[in-house]
Formats: structure tokens, C-alpha cells, sequence
């Protein structure tokens, strides 16, 4: 049994290693922000499901929307968030994200988050990519409003290249950030990883294990989520945090993943009690192959 992964099909055998000077300049000077959701992307034989507090890993075709809510000191917070993202080409993309915020019972607009996304390493083999990506947040839901951008990398390793058994099935995404807010606004250098045990990898790759149905399609995860001010402290909301965000992440690999986490904070900045995440990817590059979930510029298949 296979893993199906509909993304890349030209590059399922063999490493390919995309290194472009041009792609991460031009990242450079674009000015985009990390964005927390995520959606459907695969490196060989291993299909890296969605995070939710975390950023995407590698561009992709896909539709999702998650709701959080988290106790706060001063009020209990929920948030609906909705991301599309687009491929331009195999390796390039962009997403547009937006949402709102209801707090005390008053409703806001969050930031619209602009990102764009470069997967320059791609190893097969080895169950690793890599992206560089810079986003930026027009508003925010404080008057007067404080853009921002940030540049950062991604990063997704697989463990199933390595001669560790059960452990086949574990891997770890990443990412780093770093903040930079116009005016008279505080910096912030963010973080974060997961660990995830694929149990469709394990029944399809390492051991056809005899598990119920459901079973099969979940992913246990716990994500993990830092940041933290950079210079001085202008006014609320610019403290440490450390949010650890463990849950179940479901899918069939029928185009739709869901996923729920509790968010457990770690300091007082991050929350004031247990909150929780859920999420639902529409994998368009899976439903709608021959239309939007194909890259504007696809590649030629080589022959």
C-alpha cells in the first residue's frame, strides 16, 4: 500500500535540490508574514498533514479555515480564521488570509496576511524540504493599525529513511521568524516545531498493522509555538509567549484533512487557561486537479 500524494508527481523518484539566488531575492524584497494554519504538502512517500498554530511548511493548492478560542486575562478570546493558498509554479506560492477576532463580546478584523512561498530544497529520499517565505499583515485589530513584515523559513523532515522500525513513522516540521513592525512598534523573533507519528505511514510503509478503520487515518501531533519581543516594549500584547498544542490530526486521503488540538499556555502573556483549535483543509490540488488546484505556471513533465 502507497501513500497517495498528488503533489509533485514529476519528482516522486529520486533527490531533487532547487537552490535559486533570484527566488530568495526576490522574497526579500516582496514583503509578506507567516501565517498560522496550513495545508497539504508531501516530500516522497510522506505526506506532512496540516498544523494549526504553526505556518506551512511548503506551498500548496488548498482551502482551510480553522476556529481557536483561549481564555484570556482579561476575557475569553476566539478566533475565525479562513487561508487560501495558491501554487504559481511547482515550487512557488502565495496565500491570502483573513478573519476575525470576538473578544468581550466586541468583533474585529485580524491582520490581512499577504505570504509568499519558495520551497528551494526538495529531498525525496530523505523526506526533507525546505522554503524561505516573507509575508506581510496590513492592519491589525489596534488603532491606529501596525503593519508588519516578516521573513522566515520552514523546514519538514521524515524518519522513515532511517533503519529505527516503529520510529519509521515520526517526523518534525519547523520554522523561524523574524517580525518587523512599522512605526513605533516592538519586533518579534517567533518559532516553533512539531513532532508528528503518521499511522497511515506506519500501516503503509513500515508494518501493515491490523487497526480499525478510523485508526488509520490519524496523525497524533503536538506542536509547539515561541516568541518573544525583540528591543524595547511598546504597549500590550508584546510579551513572551509559549503555547504547546498537542492533538489528533484525521484524514482519508480523500482531499480533506481535520484536525482538533488543545492549546495549553505556558505563560501568563500566552493565556490564562486550556483553549482549543479546529481545522478543516479542503486539498484542492487533490479534488480539483485538471482546474484551480493546479499551479498557474505548471511544469513540463520531464521526459
Amino acid at each position: 500500500m502507497k501513500n497517495k500524494s498528488t503533489r509533485h508527481p514529476n519528482r516522486r523518484n529520486g533527490t531533487d535540490r532547487r537552490f535559486s539566488i533570484s527566488r530568495v531575492l526576490t522574497l526579500a524584497i516582496a514583503g509578506l508574514t507567516p501565517t498560522a494554519g496550513n495545508a497539504y504538502t508531501a516530500a516522497g512517500d510522506r505526506n506532512f498533514p496540516a498544523t494549526l498554530i504553526l505556518p506551512q511548511v511548503a506551498p500548496s493548492d488548498a482551502l482551510w479555515g480553522n476556529i481557536r478560542t483561549l481564555p484570556m486575562a482579561n476575557g475569553h478570546q476566539t478566533k475565525f480564521t479562513g487561508t487560501y493558498s495558491k501554487l504559481i509554479t511547482e515550487q512557488l506560492g502565495i496565500q491570502f488570509q483573513g478573519g476575525i477576532t470576538r473578544k468581550a463580546s466586541v468583533n474585529s478584523a485580524q491582520k490581512f496576511n499577504v505570504l509568499l512561498q519558495d520551497e528551494v530544497l526538495v529531498d525525496q529520499p530523505h523526506e526533507f524540504l525546505f522554503s524561505v517565505e516573507v509575508g506581510h499583515g496590513f492592519g491589525a485589530q489596534t488603532f491606529p493599525p501596525s503593519p508588519s513584515t516578516t521573513p522566515a523559513v520552514t523546514f519538514a523532515k521524515g524518519l522513515g529513511d532511517l533503519p529505527i522500525g516503529y520510529w519509521r513513522p515520526l517526523a518534525i516540521t519547523g520554522f523561524a521568524g523574524y517580525q518587523v513592525a512599522q512605526g513605533a512598534r516592538t519586533n518579534v523573533f517567533q518559532t516553533g516545531f512539531s513532532v508528528q507519528y503518521s499511522i497511515p505511514y506506519l500501516v503503509s510503509k513500515v508494518a501493515n498493522v491490523d487497526l480499525p478503520p478510523f485508526l488509520r487515518g490519524m496523525t497524533p501531533i503536538t506542536e509547539v509555538l515561541f516568541t518573544t519581543p525583540v528591543g524595547q516594549v511598546y504597549g500590550q500584547g508584546t510579551n513572551t509567549t509559549l503555547l504547546v498544542a498537542p492533538g489528533i490530526s484525521y484524514t482519508r486521503g480523500r482531499g480533506w484533512e481535520l484536525a482538533i488540538e488543545a492549546m495549553i499556555p505556558t505563560t501568563k502573556a500566552t493565556g490564562s487557561g486550556i483553549g482549543v483549535i479546529a481545522q478543516l483543509v479542503m486539498q484542492l490540488d487533490y479534488l480539483l486537479p485538471d482546474s484551480i488546484g493546479r499551479p498557474i505556471f505548471p511544469l513540463s513533465e520531464p521526459r
